[in-house]
């Protein structure tokens, strides 16, 4: 009588020997039955092991056995066995190894485990490409950013006569969004649309996402707007390409809908709203979005926990950054990064020098951003010592060509009064782009070599690069600090011949220039300018302003200053608080001065109207 044998019994440990003496068709049917099952469940070795034993007993086994096998291999990314397979099907003869059904699925079992050599010589040797054939070498060449290959793949496909799926048609709009083809990308939506792919929830996210990453957002947002059904990808999509072209308010606004239409959230949706919260500072937005992941129960992996540290990093709030950078369970180069020029630029260098440390403890190796974050904190403690061993380290490293960290060497040099050595660095540059004379041309002004930082500026337009607002900005302070307030006017009225618009720091230099050489009117009426060019005066522009107002003509303008400040709750600076009171104190006005407050702003009577010298309130 034939032994019976439970479907759930587990082979891996031994390979026990049935007899089925009566009944030879049902033992193959067992054998095909149990391969078929167990390679569903994930059992490839247990289903392997069955395939051992059925050679043991002289079993004719089917090409189907083969390819449940290699699908099964597929399935589970697992190489080695399938490479075991591979090597039976060859030795047992031409009958296996033609055989259309196993070459269809040896190609496949190849392509999922990401092997394109084996993947396009098995390809070319098929006698009979179907579409499961096209799919998985499309789906390899987009995996492994052959996108151009893909997209040919589909036009041979469709050119002999195999139809694409809805399995292909994604992964063609995302070769199309990788190479920024919309061109080609709308040709495959119209190729979707003929074949009804269009309602496939698939295919529809797909072509959201394939317009987003090419800056097509009104496409997507259609498309997306008239889905009847959305899934998370779909939402997900949508969010993710308004943060990849700067539409952050939208960002945020569709995280909302998507929450009220009950859609629940995962990492990268909380990621994509995270980083559209930091990008427009909506801290409020950006602390609700830690507290859903954290309800939610989400690890700090690398992508979430570095959006979410990107958020406070972004805004200033140090110490919570610092938190989450220690509750994160895996910490990559960019996370490490983030925390680290979050301290360069709330002035923690020595902080900033101690994580990197901790950084190289840790086995991670600094990339141009670590490197650039570094040089700028030895630029501001001015620690040269440790500035030229990073600068060994790039050299040594082949990274010093890098333009953030080029930029970065020169400003190191520059602030550690080794300007002679920045030029040095400057010199030995082969790719010299904007960026970077912009750099040397600041270096040479902040130190007043007017001289030299002119010859860069002729010598910059000489090799082909027209200069931007910072180039000249550098012009003019280089004139300034060396005293040349003439010449540095007469840069500026050149800066506005050659139709380059002046920026928030060329006004602002000047109107300090301007001060500090007793020329205070001609600095109120640079300060006026900023409303003609519509540019906000930040706390540095200000505080000049009303340092020129030193006397009763110029009062009138001090006071339209002071309305702005009590206006935008600038009063709550201290500098600009100090700044005002010195200013009723030149002009004599000694009790309007004591009653400068920090914590309540002075509110001015009917007689004291905020008026420019042209009789009109400014409104800054």
């Amino acid at each position: 009588m034939a032994a019976s044998l439970p479907l759930n019994h587990s082979f891996s440990h031994s390979i026990p020997t049935y007899t089925f003496s009566h009944n030879p068709y049902k033992y193959k049917c067992y054998y095909l039955h149990n391969i078929s099952s167990l390679c569903k469940q994930g059992q490839i070795q247990a289903a392997f092991n069955l395939l051992t034993q059925m050679d043991l007993q002289n079993l004719l086994i089917r090409p189907q056995i083969y390819g449940d096998l290699l699908q099964g291999c597929a399935y589970e990314r697992d190489f080695f066995t399938g490479q075991q397979i591979h090597s039976r099907i060859i030795k047992n003869g031409d009958f296996y190894t033609t055989n259309e059904y196993v070459e269809a699925k040896l190609l496949i079992f190849y392509a999922k485990c990401d092997r394109i050599e084996i993947s396009n010589n098995l390809f070319v040797r098929l006698r009979m490409k179907n579409v499961f054939s096209w799919a998985a070498i499309i789906g390899l060449r987009c995996r492994m950013g052959f996108n151009e290959d893909a997209l040919m793949g589909l036009c041979d496909m469709i050119t002999t006569g195999t139809l694409a799926d809805n399995f292909v048609v994604p992964n063609a709009l995302k070769a199309c969004a990788a190479l920024q083809w919309i061109r080609f990308g709308r040709g495959v939506h119209g190729y979707a649309v003929k074949m009804d792919f269009d309602d496939c929830m698939f295919v529809s996210s797909s072509l959201v996402d394939m317009y987003g990453k090419c800056s097509t957002l009104d496409d997507a947002r259609k498309l997306f707007d008239r889905m009847p059904h959305k899934n998370v990808v779909t939402w997900n999509s949508m969010i993710v390409g308004y943060v990849q072209n700067g539409f952050h308010q939208e960002a945020i606004q569709t995280f909302r809908d998507m929450r009220l239409e009950d859609v629940h959230h995962t990492q990268v949706t909380l990621s994509a709203f995270l980083s559209a919260s930091a990008n427009i500072g909506a801290i409020e937005e950006g602390e609700q979005g830690h507290a859903i992941a954290v309800i939610a129960g989400f690890e700090l992996d690398n992508r979430l926990g570095s959006s979410i540290l990107n958020l406070y990093c972004k805004v200033g709030f140090i110490e919570d950054a610092e938190l989450v950078f220690s509750m994160m369970l895996e910490k990559d180069v960019v996370a490490w990064n983030l925390l680290i020029s979050s301290y360069v630029q709330a002035d923690q260098a020595q902080k900033a020098l101690r994580l990197c440390l901790m950084m190289r403890l840790e086995n991670i190796k600094f990339d141009s951003v670590t490197l650039a974050s570094i040089f700028s904190a030895c630029a501001k403690m001015k620690n040269i010592q440790l500035g030229k061993e990073c600068h060994s380290y790039c050299i040594r490293n082949n990274l010093q060509s890098g333009a953030d960290v080029a930029c970065g060497i020169l400003t190191m040099y520059a602030n550690c009064d080794q300007i002679g050595k920045a030029r040095k660095v400057f010199d030995s540059m082969i790719n010299k782009d904007l960026m970077l004379w912009n750099v040397i041309l600041t270096a040479y002004a902040e130190r007043g070599l007017a001289g030299e930082t002119l010859r860069f500026f002729y010598q910059m337009q000489l090799e082909g690069l027209p200069p931007n607002a910072t180039s000249w900005n550098a012009v003019i302070l280089g004139f300034i600090r060396n005293g040349q307030v003439t010449r540095a006017k007469e840069m500026f009225s050149e800066m506005q011949a050659a139709r380059i618009p002046p920026n928030l720091v060329t006004l602002t230099t000047l109107i300090s220039g301007l001060v500090s050489s007793g020329l205070e009117n001609e600095a109120l009426l640079i300060f006026q300018k900023m409303q003609e060019f519509e540019i906000r005066p930040d706390t540095e522009s200000i505080i000049c302003a009303i340092s020129a107002c030193a006397d009763q003509l110029s009062l009138q303008q001090g006071r339209a200053i002071h309305g702005h400040i009590v206006r935008h709750g600038l009063w709550l600076q201290i500098p600009i608080a100090n700044a005002l009171r010195d200013m009723y104190v030149k002009c004599g006005y000694i009790n309007q001065s004591r009653m400068i407050s920090i914590k309540e702003p002075l509110t001015f009577g009917s007689d004291d109207l905020c008026l420019s010298p042209m009789g009109c309130v400014v409104e800054l």
